[in-house]
Formats: structure tokens, C-alpha cells, sequence
């Protein structure tokens, strides 16, 4: 079993459990850090969604660094279990709601949330992240004002256009990269 560390805020260096699969590729703490530390917007208070959210990693570090309450969407059962175990060592059940859904079946989660301040992106690696957007667009009017964070492959995806997607920050990093911006 692996583990990552929270990278900053009141839990900061707490341990967490890391996927226990191939398939889910968590972001590096570097990584983590470089993301929260770029955000353009305060995290006070705020209501975050986590999507595609493998270990819970980067709404732990938003409930970290002081955000109110963060909903986790994953698909895979066995990544919700380990969220849900993510939130309990790091004390924050009553800040987090994890919901075992697929992000592109919109029915099955969207009318169990609220409205975003800031929306994370975090797909695997194959999946087209312009396909990410348009589906997330199709909500246009929850988060019509939140600001929008994607992590994506650069080399799937060098230079994603993506005509409705504002891009307020870009940074590459390795393979990752990272957009902060909103819908327009």
C-alpha cells in the first residue's frame, strides 16, 4: 500500500493512503503544492469539487488549507473506500461527501452537490481533456462562476484548445499540465 503526504495547511505532513492499483496515477506532492500554491482564489470557506478524485489527495489538501466542504467524485468503489478512510485520519467527515459515481454520467451526481467555487480536474491521462470540459460545460450554470482546474498529459495534449475554456494560468510540469480558468 502506498502512501502521500499532505502538502500544506492545518494537516500539513499527514499521512494518507495512496492508490493500491495501477490504474490511478495520483499527483506528486510537488505537484500538489505547486497547484495550491499558483490558486488565484482564496480556499476560505469555500465549496470545492473534486472530479476524477482517485485517493481524495487534492480535496484533502483544499480542506487543509481551509476550505469548507469538498465533494469527491469517483467511479472506481474500491478509490471511494480509500477516500472515505482519507477524510476519517484527517478529520474531515463533516466537510466531505464522497459519491461513488462516474463524472460522465452527469444524473447520477450532479443533483447531490452544490454549487462550486473552484472545480479540480485530475482525468487519467487517456481521456481527452477538451471531452472533460465539454461535459463539464454541460453544467454551465453551477459553475458558470467558479474557477476550473485541469490536469492533463501535455503529450496527449500539448496545447488543448477548448473555444468556451477562458485559461487564467498554464504551467507544465513532466508529463502535467496544469490550466486554471473558467467558462465564458
Amino acid at each position: 500500500m502506498g502512501y502521500l503526504y499532505i502538502t500544506g495547511g492545518s494537516i500539513r505532513n499527514r499521512k494518507i493512503i495512496g492508490p493500491q492499483n495501477q490504474k490511478t496515477r495520483p499527483m506528486q506532492a510537488f505537484l500538489r503544492k505547486t497547484l495550491f500554491d499558483l490558486m488565484p482564489l482564496s480556499l476560505e470557506k469555500s465549496i470545492i469539487w473534486d472530479i476524477f478524485a482517485g485517493s481524495g489527495a487534492i480535496g484533502l489538501e483544499a480542506l487543509s488549507r481551509g476550505a469548507g466542504k469538498v465533494f469527491f467524485v469517483e467511479k472506481d468503489i474500491k478509490m471511494t473506500t480509500v477516500i472515505a478512510r482519507n477524510v476519517k485520519l484527517c478529520g474531515f467527515q463533516e466537510q466531505s461527501q464522497v459519491l461513488l459515481a462516474d463524472f460522465f454520467d452527469l444524473k447520477r451526481w450532479v443533483s447531490r452537490v452544490e454549487p462550486p467555487e473552484i472545480v479540480f480536474l485530475d482525468p487519467p491521462f487517456p481521456i481527452n481533456p477538451v471531452e472533460v470540459l465539454e461535459k463539464m460545460y454541460n453544467l454551465f450554470e453551477l459553475v458558470k462562476n467558479s474557477l476550473i482546474v485541469i490536469r492533463f498529459s501535455k503529450k496527449s495534449n500539448p496545447s488543448l484548445e477548448c473555444p468556451f475554456y477562458r485559461v487564467i494560468i498554464r504551467r507544465a510540469y513532466g508529463d502535467s499540465a496544469l490550466l486554471f480558468g473558467s467558462f465564458e
